[in-house]
């Protein structure tokens, strides 16, 4: 988003934030090898809440969308004791990403 005028020297220059976008992330976190915690310490600088279902955990991450690349990554690293459960949209980012990778 970019926006001109026509500046007279008058009034000070007051630099206009980009809107954020973000994305809500669930994932579902099952509880081996202290998987919970390493997950709240990766995702430690984003928004999050935890909630226990049965014997897993559901983690909601708040992040930006810019962010969705570095987020596909640090999910992958994980391995099977994470899962993306929501958005759809994202889900499918890391199966592509699975994908591409057993193609190599």
């Amino acid at each position: 988003l970019t926006r001109c005028s026509i500046y007279n020297g008058e009034i000070g220059i007051k630099p206009i934030a980009p809107e954020t976008e973000y994305e809500y992330i669930t994932l579902k976190v099952h509880n081996e090898r202290n998987t919970l915690e390493r997950c709240m310490l990766h995702f430690a600088h984003f928004e999050k809440r935890a909630e226990k279902v049965g014997n897993h955990y559901l983690l909601h991450i708040k992040a930006d969308k810019d962010d969705e690349p570095e987020i596909v990554i640090r999910v992958l690293s994980f391995g099977p004791t994470v899962e993306v459960t929501e958005p759809e949209s994202f889900r499918n980012l890391i199966i592509d990403k699975l994908k591409r990778q057993k193609k190599l």
